[in-house]
């Protein structure tokens, strides 16, 4: 399976929702590669780390290769 590109992984994550208030908006977004542990363990390719626009809740999500979340806390 081929991994998706970095810019994919940011429209994933910008399209999920914020779990505390439900709102789309985004102060900040980073999204980095996963490291060899969180890949083994958890399948997650990449981890976007969000901060809500509306309520400044802060997330963090893991994406599989095919798009996938995998996780979030």
């Amino acid at each position: 399976m081929a991994k998706i590109t970095r810019e994919r992984a940011t429209r994933v994550a910008k399209a999920h929702a914020c779990s505390h208030c439900q709102e789309y908006t985004y102060r900040k977004l980073s999204v980095k590669p996963a490291s060899a542990a969180i890949t083994k363990e958890l399948g997650a390719v990449w981890i976007a780390v969000k901060v809500c626009g509306v309520c400044g809740y802060q997330s963090e999500i893991g994406i599989e290769a095919d798009g996938d979340i995998v996780f979030e806390s």
